[in-house]
């Protein structure tokens, strides 16, 4: 644990430096080789594929000269995409107003979920709009947390002949 806490601090301030935010890193071993999954925010408008490729020739510089981190290693640098990931307090400030989905300890500590709409955020709190109703989540008790968007996709155009048969779009298995 304290060498993810150690790689996620070098990160962080490696991701400052280029102009990034860290939003989350994941580290989990496929086999014998660590994969270090980064999700990464631009301030300033959306994350890009030269974005990642960005960052990904930077810290893949900065890791292979880290000591602490022993064996191979793959380097995934990626987008939060529609379903970010809510890690940081700011992060509920930022997105006031949208729709997320947290697992959270109630307080009997059981595992509960809650959709809503975030309307209130502090250092401690914040609110998320449940069925016209306030639940006050506090950041300690978060398991996890995302923004979960209405529509996650377009639906799919139908496709007609001229004889208003729909047509077949792909195989059928």
């Amino acid at each position: 644990m304290e060498l993810d806490r150690e790689l996620s601090d070098l990160i962080a301030r490696e991701l400052d430096a280029l102009g990034y935010e860290l939003v989350k890193v994941e580290t989990f071993f496929s086999g014998r080789r660590r994969t270090i999954s980064l999700f990464i925010d631009r301030p300033d408008e959306a994350v890009a594929i030269g974005d990642c490729v960005r960052v990904t020739k930077s810290l893949g510089l900065v890791l292979e000269g880290l000591e602490s981190l022993p064996g191979p290693f793959n380097l995934v640098v990626s987008s939060p995409g529609f379903a970010r990931p809510l890690t940081k307090p700011q992060h509920f400030a930022r997105f006031r107003g949208e729709r997320a989905r947290v697992e959270y300890l109630d307080d009997e500590g059981a595992k509960t979920t809650a959709i809503g709409r975030i309307v209130d955020s502090s250092e401690t709190v914040f609110t998320l709009l449940v069925d016209g109703a306030g639940c006050v989540i506090p950041f300690e008790k978060i398991l996890k947390a995302n923004l979960h968007p209405e529509e996650r996709f377009a639906p799919k155009p139908e496709h007609r002949t001229r004889e208003g048969r729909r047509k077949p779009t792909g195989k059928r298995f």
